[in-house]
């Protein structure tokens, strides 16, 4: 059984978490700069982002909510959601089986804090064998990507042997 979980942002990665094996595959989410004059901006890279997911071939996904909070910006919201609405309708088109997930939800159930440090920290002492992954202080959405898999193997109710 191959559960992927997705971090969705653009610091967040794509993981797979193979329950047999105990084996964890992840990756930043790919991103590319688009220019604008002398300014830029990260874009996700939905390309890149479907080569990866053919390439694991997963039996479900997981993949955590996203929403607005209150005195965020603007844009920043914006970002997030056409992110996220990206990631829906890829899984959607692709024919993925998919459950989305609070953050609230998988974090109170494997003990996870709001602290990016607590992330990388609770995923290492999950997944010790996957530890390497996240070592970087920027790749606590790998961690977290991973944590979600994790989460949908051992914690959902969800019945992911039926696609």
């Amino acid at each position: 059984m191959r559960i992927c979980g997705i971090d969705p942002g653009l610091n967040g990665g794509i993981a797979l978490y193979n329950e047999k094996m105990s084996v964890v595959d992840a990756i930043r989410t790919p991103v590319y700069q688009l220019k604008k004059g002398k300014q830029s901006t990260k874009i996700m890279d939905m390309y890149s982002i479907c080569k990866i997911l053919n390439k694991f071939d997963p039996d479900h996904i997981f993949i955590e909510q996203q929403q607005a909070f209150p005195k965020q910006g603007v844009i920043s919201t914006f970002k997030t959601g056409v992110g996220y609405g990206m990631y829906l309708g890829l899984m959607s088109v692709s024919g993925y089986a998919h459950t989305i997930v609070p953050p609230k939800t998988w974090k109170k159930k494997l003990g996870v804090g709001s602290d990016k440090d607590d992330a990388r920290k609770r995923a290492s002492e999950l997944m010790p064998y996957a530890r390497d992954l996240w070592q970087k202080k920027c790749e606590d959405g790998l961690a977290e990507a991973a944590m979600i898999a994790y989460y949908g193997v051992h914690e959902s109710h969800v019945n992911v042997y039926l696609n």
